[in-house]
């Protein structure tokens, strides 16, 4: 297989785990609980899908030896501070919002490409990256008639925040390469569950329809999405998946277009259509 197909396949484990990450806000507004206990389950179900599959397969056998321990625990850290900040912004503003906030993380992604991976910016990434920002822009300062003024400013704050947890949890996730990507995705949910469990421990436990939610959440949007996410990152450049990511956002808008009846507003679909463009760019080069 050459680099160019390798690089093709990748592209498609990235879209998809954008696609899947797109609907994790309708998820967290049915569910009544505080950003750190939606995150703190949502881990926690996570390693235990994953735990299940790996005993199943009988491919619990794996050694730490030669890895960064010292990464590897900033990853799960950086996992957990990173969706408790965007579950903090889906629940006091659009979803819209609180994605496209969110998803400035690829400019800041490829920014620390450039300083840590030493990787060169290409024309289809620098055009990409500029298409995608333009879009965030328009859709963020055009999405009202009085623009910012009238968005929650403090959960585009919150989001911003979470950006810059992503952006660091996928540059360490690039830097970390010989552990597979179930084992990765393991260490990473089980440190976040540990992290988190002395801070959720006085809250009670959610009901039925939260839990099942939440195991949706945890095996759905975050082992398999982070597997697929992981498994693409390994064969593509990072400035690619820094573009591809703007997927997200965009599913987010339709998602909450279909469930919340949140209807975008022009500049929303021009911005996404920037987007998508500019993703248009990264795969058929």
């Amino acid at each position: 297989m050459s680099i160019m197909d390798n690089e093709k396949i990748g592209y498609i484990f990235i879209i998809s785990a954008m696609l899947i990450w797109g609907s994790v806000g309708v998820f967290a507004r049915y569910i009544p609980q505080p950003s750190i206990v939606i995150v703190f389950y949502r881990v926690l179900f996570a390693s235990l899908s994953l735990l299940f599959m790996l005993a199943y397969n009988k491919d619990l056998n794996f050694d730490l030896k030669g890895n960064n321990k010292i990464l590897i625990l900033t990853m799960g850290v950086a996992l957990a501070l990173n969706w408790i900040f965007f579950f903090k912004a889906i629940k006091i503003t659009t979803i819209a919002s609180a994605t496209l906030s969110y998803y400035s993380a690829p400019i800041i992604l490829t920014m620390l490409s450039i300083l840590f991976l030493k990787e060169k910016l290409t024309k289809q990434g620098i055009a990409a990256l500029l298409l995608g920002f333009i879009g965030i822009s328009v859709m963020l300062l055009g999405g009202s008639s009085n623009g910012l003024a009238t968005i929650q400013l403090k959960g585009i704050g919150y989001g911003l925040i979470a950006a810059a947890f992503y952006a660091l949890f996928t540059l360490n996730n690039k830097l970390v390469s010989n552990l597979s990507a179930h084992y990765l995705t393991l260490l990473q949910t089980g440190i976040s569950c540990l992290i988190l469990l002395p801070f959720i421990i006085h809250y009670p436990l959610p009901n039925l329809k939260s839990l099942f939610l939440l195991l949706i959440m945890g095996v759905v949007h975050t082992a398999i999405g982070l597997i697929l996410y992981i498994k693409g990152l390994r064969i593509s450049k990072v400035q690619d998946v820094g573009a591809l990511s703007y997927l997200d956002p965009v599913s987010a808008i339709f998602f909450g277009i279909i469930v919340f009846g949140e209807i975008p507003s022009l500049a929303t679909l021009i911005g996404g259509g920037l987007i998508l463009f500019g993703s248009y760019i990264i795969i058929s080069k």
